[in-house]
């Protein structure tokens, strides 16, 4: 997919295929202009995308921001993604909220809105956005420099685009993060099939019929495929692949 395209987004049905469009964009840059006109089209500022994967007890955020810079700065400095309420929400909720129906519990939450407030997100509109497995998690924070009014307002117009957005920012970061692990492991497209075919319960015997590909072949790239994922066996090899992203939870 190409970066051209109008300046403006005049209607529900554009900004729906604008949103479409999200997956067939190759770089950050792409997704980051994109992402800017449709928060236009809400009639709202800023946003940051947050994207929370966990892999056993460890937890790795990506970002996509279009928001002023001394905010990331801030919020990095001060670890405030340890204590950020709109996180929580999202870890437990599917539905997009107000942010001023989230409840602030402690001084430091407080200070953390006081901050956002003085860099473009005085009223916002978080979004979650939940794959199919618990493992990535996306969050998506609207917000503008304007009253509680105006992100009211946006709420109650654009709330089912705000959640196909959501969703579509997540899975452009699923896809990006399957096709670096991929690489990173020196492994290809019929790994991912027999995984797949693992995950599925299937015999090395039917994987090889069903992809057309000889026993011995299959045989072999199992254990490749389990020393490349430092692992014991195909069971957990499939349990691996699906922390990492490489193929969906069942």
């Amino acid at each position: 997919m190409g970066s051209q395209y109008p300046k403006a987004i005049g209607s529900f049905e554009d900004a729906n295929d604008r949103i479409s469009w999200i997956s067939g964009y190759e770089t950050e840059v792409e997704v980051e202009a994109a992402a800017r006109q449709i928060v236009e089209y809400f009639g709202l500022r800023s946003f940051v995308f947050s994207a929370l994967f966990r892999s056993g007890e460890r937890e790795n955020y990506r970002y996509l921001v279009g928001c002023e810079l001394e905010w990331c700065f801030l919020y990095d400095q001060n670890k405030w993604y340890a204590i950020d309420p709109f996180i929580d929400y999202a870890l437990n909720n599917t539905s997009p909220v107000l942010a001023s129906d989230i409840p602030l519990n402690t001084p430091g939450q407080e200070r953390l809105m006081a901050e956002a407030a003085e860099h473009g997100f005085r009223s916002g509109i978080v979004v979650p956005a939940h794959s199919r497995s618990a493992i990535r998690i996306g969050i998506l924070y609207l917000g503008t420099s304007e009253g509680p009014e105006r992100a009211r307002e946006s709420f109650h117009k654009h709330r089912s685009l705000m959640r196909a957005f959501a969703l579509e920012m997540l899975e452009w970061w699923d896809a990006k993060l399957r096709e670096s692990g991929l690489d990173a492991l020196d492994l290809d497209e019929l790994d991912v099939d027999l995984l797949t075919k693992a995950q599925e319960h299937a015999t090395a015997e039917e994987a090889a019929r069903e992809l057309g590909i000889t026993l011995s072949r299959v045989r072999a790239r199992y254990e490749r495929i389990t020393t490349k994922l430092g692992v014991e066996n195909k069971r957990n090899a499939v349990e691996k692949a699906v922390a990492l992203g490489l193929i969906k939870g069942a």
